[in-house]
């Protein structure tokens, strides 16, 4: 008898006692798979058990409250910011406590905030200084 030339691979089923890949991964975050209804960790890509995600989230629930007061605290941050405040801020953080005394920009003498009294329109402030450049450069 003659064995044939071209043998038949029969690979239906496969067991592989060697695959052990458990995330091990600390702080994990969690991917759901919906179309194939599992739970895989997102740094290592393994699979999780359902309950055991579950458990872990029910458990650090104390990292899901950091990660919400941050987002409170960076919301809080976004409302309050606002650019046209930047400068006055800034001499008010220098100015606290009267330690430091801003210097007039045009003859370089400190003043008291309180000096100021009045403010002028900007489009003739800028009219003004644009003219005072000028003629400082020439």
């Amino acid at each position: 008898m003659k064995l044939p030339e071209k043998i038949t691979d029969i690979d239906q089923l496969r067991i592989n006692r060697n695959i052990d890949k458990k995330c091990k991964c600390k702080k994990r975050k969690f991917v759901l798979d919906t179309t194939n209804k599992r739970v895989i960790c997102n740094g290592c890509g393994a699979e999780v058990d359902p309950y055991d995600a579950l458990y872990e989230m029910a458990t650090n629930s104390n990292r899901l409250q950091e990660q919400v007061e941050q987002i409170l605290e960076q919301r809080k941050q976004i409302v309050d910011y606002k650019p046209w405040l930047v400068t006055i801020r800034k001499l008010e953080k220098q100015y606290r406590g009267k330690k430091m005394l801003p210097n007039c920009p045009v003859c370089e003498e400190p003043f008291y905030l309180e000096e100021l009294t009045h403010w002028t329109g900007k489009p003739f402030a800028d009219a003004r200084i644009k003219r005072r450049v000028e003629q400082n450069e020439r």
